[in-house]
């Protein structure tokens, strides 16, 4: 099972997440509706996408970006499993936490569990609520959480 990219996404960005856009409980992410009219899937991949183009144009515009610790393979990967939580989001969590407090750790849970995940990764998907959640400690971390948000409001 893969998803069908198009030739308009950089195949540099591709060879970062292919991985886990061919892994088939990922891809059950497009089986829930996610901000009003996408899937949660293809929130994923825009949170992910956005995130890859701020880390890699800081990189490009400033070339200490890199020295900085701003690593747009961990903002690709980060961005695609901020959401990792192949479930309804309308249903009660397990904890009874509100949904907004509950699917980072599940989302982050999950990605362990099925991919090699980097601490900075992790961060980025336990904080990418913030504020309702821990504070980003990393660039990677700030990246997610201003793109899920930027993603989720042109989502409707």
């Amino acid at each position: 099972m893969d998803i069908t990219v198009s030739d308009e996404v950089s195949q540099e960005y591709h060879a970062l997440v292919k991985n886990i856009l061919c892994n088939r409980e990922f891809l059950k992410l497009s089986l829930y509706t996610h901000h009003q009219w996408t899937t949660r899937l293809m929130h994923s991949i825009n949170v992910s996408y956005l995130s890859w183009f701020i880390a890699r144009a800081s990189v490009l515009i400033c070339s200490i970006a890199r020295k900085l610790g701003c690593d747009e393979k961990a903002a690709a990967r980060a961005g695609l499993l901020h959401d990792f939580c192949p479930y309804d989001f309308r249903a009660k969590t397990p904890t009874g936490e509100h949904q907004a407090f509950y699917h980072p750790k599940a989302a982050a849970d999950n990605s362990a569990a099925h991919f090699d995940v980097t601490d900075r990764e992790l961060d980025a998907i336990l904080s990418h609520m913030f504020p309702l959640g821990p504070l980003p400690r990393n660039r990677e971390a700030w990246i997610i959480s201003f793109a899920d948000k930027a993603c989720a409001i042109a989502e409707g």
